[in-house]
Order: C-alpha cells, then sequence, then structure tokens
C-alpha cells in the first residue's frame, strides 16, 4: 500500500512500505519537488505513532497561532 499526497504548489509526499536489511520493515517517507533532489526519512515501525502525534501537535500549534 503507498499514500501520496501533492500540495498546491506540486511538490509531493510519498509513503511506501520498505524493507531493510534483515527483513525488518519501515516505513519510507519521501519527498518530491520540482526542480530539486528527492529526499527520504525512513520510520522505524514501533515509532510511527510517535511520528503522527508530533505531527498532530505541531499542527495544533500552528492553528491556535493564527488570527
Amino acid at each position: 500500500m503507498t499514500f501520496r499526497y501533492t500540495d498546491p504548489d506540486g511538490d509531493r509526499l510519498h509513503i511506501d512500505i520498505d524493507t531493510r536489511d534483515g527483513g525488518v520493515s519501515v516505513l519510507e517517507l519521501g519527498i518530491h519537488s520540482d526542480g530539486s533532489d528527492s529526499l527520504a526519512i525512513h520510520v522505524d515501525l514501533d515509532r510511527v505513532e510517535e511520528l503522527i502525534a508530533g505531527i498532530r501537535d505541531t499542527a495544533r500549534q500552528a492553528a491556535g497561532g493564527t488570527t
């Protein structure tokens, strides 16, 4: 399963399952922007909830700072 998102500027995010050495699966979050190289990070499956919680907290802070 792959999740894909494109923002209004055309930058793309994809989330895929990646099997690392030794057969351990991780999530690969890749960011692609037109005119630049792609960037990817790998998140261990046991840290996914921590990542989501961090995204939610950051979004709440951003929403609280708007007028």
